[in-house]
């Protein structure tokens, strides 16, 4: 497959998610029966019901399995096929700069009222009034993920931590930048020869595969930022760990204000109503990006 031209290879790709996603939903049926008892076909109609508390379990479960399914295993697998290192390809053997991880770490919590601004702008984008039907069925999607998102987050013991930081926080954070940063990304600067506009593309496509409309732009910002610290950094490691902190920060805020430490509203994390609070955060992004380049640009793992 290593021969293969770039857009066979994208192709080759994407059949190994669907097959992938086949498989891994079959046996997790089949290990889900002693755990959720043999009636657990029936049951899954069930887990789109939020109000329903006893398929909460069921519905945590296979956001595992199908995480698993569609980012970490295809990307594995055509990793082997590709390179036969999987390890290499996805430069998970590469040792990433501690500078990189730490300003990382803080940019990501530091950008929050920037990345709340972009959701506030994409909240305010309408389609014509010719898409008026489209534009609902966008916004009660939103809403409705929202709600699912609320229900997960609503734990208020460590074992439901622990549970909410895996299937939140690192399944996705190795499974989605493998698949983006490590192939999507990769393969795309192998087709266009820019790898400008492979971070471009494979951020876009990491923002629309969420499949919540109303917050695509503040993903897309953040997969334009996580493409270029993988470029820079020649590791899958600093995107991987950025990744884990944005979604990590969430989790841990949400338990700690369902077991009353904080005060914190998930739709309002990070929001602020002070400009200053805003350009601030904006420098100190920007700043700690250029940072992170300078670092990085005399380091001979920099993909170009």
């Amino acid at each position: 497959m290593n021969n293969f031209p770039p857009y066979l290879k994208i192709l080759s790709f994407l059949l190994i998610i669907l097959v992938s996603m086949l498989f891994t939903f079959l046996l997790g049926l089949i290990i889900a029966i002693p755990f959720f008892g043999t009636d657990v076909i029936t049951q899954l109609p069930e887990m789109t019901d939020i109000s329903n508390s006893d398929s909460l379990g069921l519905s945590k479960y296979f956001q595992i399995v199908n995480q698993i399914g569609l980012f970490i295993i295809p990307s594995l697998i055509f990793a082997f096929l590709v390179n036969r290192n999987i390890l290499k390809y996805l430069k998970i053997d590469i040792k990433p700069l501690n500078f990189s991880m730490l300003a990382g770490f803080f940019m990501i919590l530091l950008a929050m009222p920037l990345v709340s601004y972009l959701a506030e702008i994409n909240e305010m984008l309408n389609l014509p009034e010719s898409l008026s039907g489209l534009e609902n069925w966008m916004r009660e999607s939103e809403a409705k993920a929202m709600e699912f998102t609320k229900v997960f987050l609503d734990v208020s013991t460590v074992s439901g931590l622990s549970v909410n930081l895996l299937m939140i926080a690192i399944i996705p954070a190795l499974g989605e930048e493998f698949m983006f940063r490590g192939i999507f990304l990769r393969l795309f600067k192998e087709w266009t020869k820019n790898v400008h506009l492979a971070v471009i593309i494979s951020a876009v496509l990491f923002s629309a595969l969420h499949m919540q409309f109303y917050g695509f732009l503040p993903r897309l910002m953040l997969g334009i930022i996580l493409g270029y610290l993988f470029v820079w950094s020649g590791s899958i490691w600093v995107p991987v760990f950025v990744h884990f902190t944005n979604n990590a920060a969430a989790v841990i805020a949400s338990y700690l204000a369902n077991i009353g430490i904080i005060e914190a509203d998930l739709e309002s994390l990070g929001s602020t109503d002070n400009i200053n609070y805003l350009f601030g955060s904006i420098i100190i992004v920007f700043f700690l990006i250029i940072m992170i380049y300078k670092k990085e640009n005399a380091n001979t793992n920099t993909i170009t």
